[in-house]
């Protein structure tokens, strides 16, 4: 398992239950802003059941389309959906960033920051 896979893993264990997730989220936190899709690949081949991949979906809070048990799992946790997706408000993930880390989303490129 690469170190970049055992970090996904990390950051999905310390999502909590009845919380989710967005890939990009994932990304950022494990040290990879932008990497969405690396951490859709490094989730697509996890059967560890202390994973919880189920708490990881898309931005706008709708599934992954290969992953038939995640909509039963996430009732069970008792999360709440718009529709076919989750309700990101209400249900999502707000972790504690790691120092320096941000998204290159989050700042205008003609910002003082950028």
């Amino acid at each position: 398992m690469s170190e970049w896979t055992r970090r996904v893993r990390d950051v999905v264990r310390a999502i909590p239950p009845g919380r989710v997730a967005s890939y990009g989220l994932v990304a950022l936190v494990a040290g990879r802003p932008g990497a969405a899709r690396a951490v859709g690949l490094a989730m697509s081949g996890c059967d560890d059941p202390a994973v919880p991949c189920h708490r990881v979906v898309h931005a706008d809070g709708s599934l992954a389309a290969t992953f038939r048990a995640q909509h039963a799992r996430l009732r069970r946790e008792r999360v709440a959906f718009v529709g076919r997706r989750v309700d990101i408000a209400r249900h999502g993930w707000l972790p504690r960033l790691p120092q320096g880390a941000r998204s290159s989303r989050t700042t205008r490129k003609d910002s003082a920051a950028a």
